[in-house]
């Protein structure tokens, strides 16, 4: 600590300070507007409940790459809320109906899920028929980039190379999983 304060330009440490504390200060600002929204949303119609799914996956993805690079507590702090908040969201939409009773590929028990009652069939429908285009395009891309960042890229371990992969893909791909909101508010004309 005591070198970084001697050995930094003073300017640059200031700059660095204000930024840390911008970006902390907005952060809050944002989950705070994304619990007030969800707080009183009360239907889940036209909402992509498989969408919400990804982005507890992607989040926890961004978490687990966060760690690997071994980032200040600060971020973690905020990626760790973030992730609560998604988890949060995800349960006003689906309630887990059991576990263990479906098994994940024949072996690993997994969660029975059941849907809110706003999430209408047409909803649903959309969703699915959304998530099955989009599966065609990023599923092959996302094996594209782990196998190139297996040939071109150093990786410390074989787990950090699947972070980083699955990390690549959320950062490259993530603008791509608003597709199945917008497909499903065309369809829904809201």
């Amino acid at each position: 600590l005591k070198r970084m304060l001697l050995d930094t330009n003073p300017y640059l440490l200031l700059l660095t300070t204000v930024v840390s504390i911008a970006h902390s200060v907005l952060e809050m600002l944002a989950f705070s507007s994304d619990i007030k929204h969800w707080r009183n949303a009360k239907s889940m119609e036209g909402i992509s409940v498989r969408t919400m799914f990804w982005n507890v996956f992607m989040q926890v993805v961004i978490f687990l790459y966060l760690l690997d690079n071994e980032t200040s507590m600060m971020v973690l702090f905020g990626q760790v809320v973030g992730v609560g908040i998604e988890l949060w969201k995800l349960g006003k939409a689906v309630k887990v109906k059991s576990f263990g009773r479906v098994k994940l590929w024949g072996v690993i028990p997994w969660f029975e899920l059941d849907e809110s009652e706003s999430y209408t069939n047409k909803t649903k429908e959309y969703d699915d028929q959304a998530m099955k285009y989009l599966s065609y395009a990023v599923y092959p891309l996302v094996a594209g980039y782990a196998i190139y960042s297996l040939v071109y890229n150093k990786h410390k371990s074989w787990y950090s190379w699947v972070v980083n992969s699955l990390v690549g893909a959320v950062y490259a791909f993530g603008f791509i999983m608003m597709f199945p909101q917008i497909f499903i508010n065309y369809k829904l004309k809201s």
